[in-house]
């Protein structure tokens, strides 16, 4: 039997008195790690359906009923997904009117508490800042950030951001157990400043988080590792960019292809320099084929020990 996952064909029909029945069979958990994805597979075979009903097909299939997409969860929805299903059935009323849009629940399954909020609770002992590239062609005037899919992401006013280095944007993550939520202004408690909440999260990442270099695999050559999750947050702590200076006696060249790799070397060898560019590009081709949720940026940095702070000299 088909279900959520499939495109491009009803799981189940059925006739109910003057009804024509279009099921999708959903066995996906709502999550607030997943919903967004959830939602996306929903959409999509929602589409397909509404499809079925605007080419003529389900009329041939049955003249004359009406016809209705019914989702069948195995699961409890959610707040979010209860709101997503609204505001397509509203959509779909407003459009035509062409069918009408339920949703339900499997009879052997359960118990359901439909209408539960799967929002993460505010802990600022789990804030922690997050830095991503800004991608869009007029950095000064909007913003564009690379999403957790194929393609990029226009981000609303309710993100708090700041901007730095002019094309990368700061921005606040929270350790909710299974994935890290993006704070907004309307996460804050009420009082609490954006001020207060950088000092707070950049506190938890140097309490929480130990930066570490190693060798790649190309001599003189260098990587900064984290356990995987704030690795090109290391462009924010300077300290880290100035010692590793002091021993090489000598600014410092800095790519960081992928969120989790981090590339440096000594910025006045212009062959090491190459070689590491060449890394990263090959790093930064290979993840946007495979893994673009990784990509973080094409920029080559310089730590400068005169100014102490982190350039962008160019893009590879």
């Amino acid at each position: 039997m088909s279900d959520i996952r499939d495109r491009g064909v009803i799981d189940i029909t059925m006739v109910e008195d003057d009804k024509f029945v279009l099921v999708i069979i959903d066995d996906i958990e709502w999550t607030a790690s997943t919903r967004q994805q959830h939602a996306r597979m929903l959409q999509d075979k929602l589409n397909d359906y509404l499809g079925y009903v605007a080419s003529g097909q389900a009329n041939e299939a049955q003249p004359g009923l009406r016809p209705v997409i019914r989702v069948i969860s195995q699961y409890s929805y959610s707040k979010y997904c209860i709101d997503f299903l609204e505001r397509v059935k509203a959509f779909v009323k407003d459009k035509d009117d062409i069918c009408d849009l339920e949703w339900t629940h499997a009879e052997e399954d359960g118990p359901f508490e439909d209408g539960f909020s799967d929002e993460p609770v505010f802990d600022i002992e789990k804030v922690y800042p997050r830095l991503k590239k800004n991608w869009s062609d007029k950095p000064l005037e909007s913003v564009q950030l690379l999403a957790a899919s194929t393609g990029s992401s226009d981000y609303g006013d309710n993100v708090i951001m700041l901007r730095i280095m002019d094309s990368y944007i700061g921005m606040f993550v929270m350790d909710a157990g299974d994935m890290y939520s993006i704070l907004t202004y309307d996460m804050l408690p009420e009082g609490m400043s954006v001020e207060e909440l950088q000092d707070k999260a950049f506190t938890n990442l140097i309490r929480d988080t130990k930066y570490q270099s190693c060798e790649s695999k190309e001599p003189g050559i260098s990587g900064i590792i984290a356990g995987g999750n704030f690795e090109a947050e290391s462009l924010y702590l300077t300290d880290i960019w100035r010692s590793i200076a002091d021993e090489f006696d000598d600014d410092v060249a800095i790519c960081v292809p992928t969120k989790d790799i981090v590339y440096y070397t000594k910025a006045d060898d212009k062959k090491l320099c190459r070689k590491m560019t060449e890394m990263a590009e090959d790093m930064f081709r290979t993840n946007e084929m495979n893994t673009p949720y990784l990509l973080f940026s094409r920029d080559i940095l310089r730590y400068s020990r005169k100014e102490n702070r982190l350039i962008i000299e160019g893009k590879y």
